[in-house]
């Protein structure tokens, strides 16, 4: 369908609308992305904090 004839037929605010929307879609998706690698390597991160933790209090009583 014509941009032009989509805005005759719909309207201007529907088709700013529509049109905002489809050039959200792919940023939104990238953006999601983002978002889940961003939270895994805040989850890798904590375990090996957790991990580190127990290796010192494992060589503090292997010390003592």
């Amino acid at each position: 369908m014509d941009w032009a004839q989509l805005i005759s037929q719909v309207g201007f605010p529907i088709a700013v609308a529509a049109w905002l929307l489809v050039r959200l879609d792919d940023r939104l998706g990238a953006f999601e992305k983002t978002a889940v690698a961003i939270c895994q390597r805040l989850e890798d991160q904590g375990n090996r904090c957790s991990e580190c933790r127990e290796w010192r209090q494992r060589n503090e009583k292997e010390k003592a």
